[in-house]
C-alpha cells in the first residue's frame, strides 16, 4: 500500500488521455486519475487481477454506462490484458515507488523477524520477501557478484529506498553538487588548551557549529567588554550557554578596562566635587533617595527662633 502515486506533468496532452476525452468525454479524465490513485492504494503492483469490469468501473467512480469506462481504458491501452486479468499499462515503470510498496513492507518485516528469530524463521515468517531476496542472490552468484542484487542487503532493518519516484536519481545524485562542510578553525595561540577544548565540547553540546565567522564575533565581543579571548571564552562555558555579548556580562564579570569610567563621567564627578567644596554641601545627584535638602540662607534666623 503506497500513500500517493505519480500523475505525469504531461498526462492530459497525452494522446491516450485525448483519446479517452474524445471516446467519454472530460469526466472520464478524472475518473482515470481515480483509478491511478486507488491503484496505488490497494493494488500498489499495478495487477487488477481477479476484478471483474464492474469492480474496476467502481474503483474509479465511473457513474456513465456500465462496461464503457473499462472497455474505452483498453482500447486507448491504459489497461491491459483481459476480463479478470486487467492490469494497468507500465504501471513499474510510471509509478515505481508505489509499485515497490509490497516488497519494502516485507522487507521491513523479514528484517524484524530475522532481528529476534534468525534468517531461517524470518524466511519462515515473511515468504515472499525471502524468495525475491534468495532469487536476486541467485541472479547475483550467476552474474560473479558476492553481494545480493537489487538493494536486497540483509543488514538493513529499514525499508528499501529503491525504487525511487524519481525516474533516475543516479543522474540526479551526480548532478546535485556535493555539500561542503565548514572547516573549524585551527586553535589560536592566546588560548588555552583546556579552555579551548572546554569550549568547543560545549558547542557540540549546543550542536553550534565552531567557524572562523563564530571565533572572530567571540573576538569582538571579549575587546568590547575589556578581556582576553581566553577569558571570554572561560566565562562562556561557565555560563553554559549557546551564545555570549559584551552586553550580557555582569559588572564582575568584565575586565577592568571596561569597568572604567568614561571622560564625561570623570568630568561630572571632578564637576560635582567642585561644587561641594565651594558651598560646603552635598550635590543634590549625590543626595540619597528621600533627603530633605535644607535651603534656608545662610546666616538668616530660623522662624521658629523668631516666634
Amino acid at each position: 500500500m503506497a500513500d500517493d502515486a505519480r500523475l505525469s506533468t504531461s498526462l492530459p496532452q497525452h494522446p491516450k488521455t485525448k483519446k479517452l476525452v474524445r471516446r467519454l468525454g472530460q469526466a472520464a479524465a478524472w475518473n482515470l486519475v481515480c483509478l491511478i490513485l486507488w491503484a496505488a492504494s490497494d493494488r500498489s503492483d499495478g495487477d487488477l487481477s481477479g476484478m471483474s469490469v464492474e469492480d474496476i468501473e467502481l474503483s474509479a467512480d465511473w457513474l456513465g454506462e456500465e462496461g464503457a469506462f473499462v472497455r474505452a481504458l483498453v482500447e486507448v491501452r491504459f489497461l491491459d490484458g483481459e476480463d479478470g486479468a486487467y492490469r494497468l499499462h507500465d504501471w513499474h515503470e510510471h509509478n515505481p515507488w508505489a509499485a515497490g510498496a509490497e516488497m519494502r513492507s516485507a522487507k521491513a518485516r523479514w528484517n524484524a523477524a530475522k532481528r529476534h528469530h534468525g534468517i531461517a524463521e524470518a524466511d519462515r515468517l515473511v515468504p515472499e520477501y525471502a524468495a525475491a531476496r534468495n532469487a536476486a542472490s541467485n541472479a547475483a552468484q550467476h552474474a560473479g557478484s558476492t553481494e545480493p542484487a537489487d538493494g536486497m542487503q540483509q543488514g538493513s532493518n529499514a525499508p528499501s529506498p529503491f525504487p525511487y519516484p524519481s525516474p533516475s536519481p543516479s543522474e540526479e545524485a551526480a548532478s546535485r553538487p556535493a555539500r561542503k562542510r565548514a572547516v573549524p578553525p585551527a586553535h589560536p595561540d592566546d588560548v588555552g588548551e583546556q579552555v579551548w577544548n572546554d569550549w568547543t565540547a560545549l558547542r557540540r553540546a549546543k550542536r553550534a557549529p565552531v567557524t572562523d565567522t563564530v571565533l572572530s564575533e567571540a573576538r569582538r565581543e571579549a575587546e568590547k567588554a575589556g578581556l582576553s579571548l581566553e577569558r571570554f571564552l572561560s566565562v562562556w562555558c561557565a555560563r553554559g550557554s549557546q551564545g555570549l555579548q559584551a552586553d550580557w556580562l555582569k559588572p564582575h564579570e568584565r575586565g577592568p578596562a571596561a569597568n572604567a569610567q568614561s571622560f564625561a563621567e570623570r568630568d561630572r564627578d571632578a564637576g560635582m566635587a567642585r561644587w561641594e567644596q565651594m558651598t560646603g554641601r552635598i550635590h543634590p545627584d549625590r543626595q540619597p533617595r528621600g533627603a530633605v535638602i535644607d535651603i534656608m540662607p545662610a546666616g538668616q534666623p530660623d522662624l521658629l527662633e523668631r516666634s
